[in-house]
């Protein structure tokens, strides 16, 4: 649409003036929320300074190389060979970030039948084939609850949060990316896993509905209850979209309200339990309320043994 696409150019060229936010609809709500997160503080030009003059310049000595030409020679018209001026250097900034060489600290946590070798950094080749991804919105609920505990036991809370999903991300190949308010996007796309992309995130959706329950227990004294949200949603060509691009979609968007509906259950979009090797891997039921929404009631074997096996080397690293 028209407001979408004036955001889209006014990320590519941000200044102070952010379209759409006098919008009272979700199109303004986004424009405030990328306003308040990216548009820059209003800058006011600073005097200049009164230029300072030297009267050592004004002395006899000349600059030898400047030459009072003759107005009356007949060569005075004719241009003289000017020096070529040396390119600017040009600065490449690199996208990628540098792969670190330490060693990978849940490494015990993944297949052992893997290669445990570090794999050299690829270009990805444009493919013709196309590519899904499927996009988890986790959030963090009952914020009101979470701010009665003492500072530093919530500094802790957090910390432990995002380690787990830190520790999920890295189990399942999710692209992670973390929002201004908390909430956190896992990416899993066909061209890191092919058809378990889909498989992938549900599994990473329950194994973080676990730890929840684990985060659960560790606060259980202070008598507040924990609610983490998820929802899961599917997508197209989202393969390598910057996190900016990517919250203009549909997909981030549809999986973040979807999200704020859960209360401690993955919940995702019908189309997901429509899929045919997901029907023989999960039991998904639909749900009344959010319209077009289902809830993931388990797993099937190996899955649920598998996340059993994960959870104890968890708490064994942890311990």
């Amino acid at each position: 649409s028209t407001p979408l696409l004036q955001l889209r150019v006014w990320l590519r060229n941000i200044d102070e003036h952010t379209p759409g936010t006098g919008r009272q609809d979700e199109i303004g709500d986004l424009a405030r929320q990328l306003h308040a997160d990216f548009a820059p503080e209003p800058v006011e030009p600073e005097p200049e300074p009164e230029p300072e003059f030297d009267d050592a310049d004004d002395d006899e000595e000349t600059d030898p190389a400047f030459e009072v030409r003759n107005l009356r020679d007949p060569s005075f018209d004719e241009s003289r060979p000017v020096a070529a001026l040396k390119p600017a250097p040009r600065r490449i900034v690199s996208t990628v970030e540098d792969d670190d060489d330490d060693d990978d600290p849940f490494a015990d946590l993944r297949d052992e039948s893997a290669d445990s070798a570090p794999k050299p950094l690829v270009k990805r080749q444009p493919s013709n084939v196309p590519q899904h991804s499927a996009v988890l919105a986790v959030q963090l609920g009952a914020q009101d609850q979470l701010r009665r505990l003492p500072r530093t036991r919530l500094e802790e809370l957090l910390k432990r949060y995002r380690d787990c999903l830190d520790q999920a991300a890295s189990l399942y190949q999710s692209e992670l990316h973390t929002l201004n308010d908390g909430s956190t996007l896992m990416l899993f796309h066909s061209e890191d896993s092919g058809d378990d992309y889909l498989t992938n995130a549900i599994c990473c959706g329950e194994l973080l509905r676990a730890l929840g329950h684990q985060l659960q227990i560790e606060v259980a004294d202070s008598g507040i209850t924990l609610q983490l949200q998820l929802g899961l949603t599917l997508g197209d060509e989202l393969f390598g979209l910057s996190q900016i691009d990517l919250l203009l979609t549909e997909t981030a968007q549809d999986a973040l309200a979807l999200s704020q509906h859960s209360r401690n259950l993955l919940l995702v979009e019908r189309k997901i339990s429509d899929d045919a090797l997901i029907r023989q891997r999960a039991r998904i039921r639909p749900i009344a309320s959010p319209e077009g929404a289902c809830c993931v009631e388990r797993l099937m074997e190996p899955y649920p043994s598998m996340l059993e096996r994960q959870l104890a080397r968890m708490h064994e690293r942890r311990a």
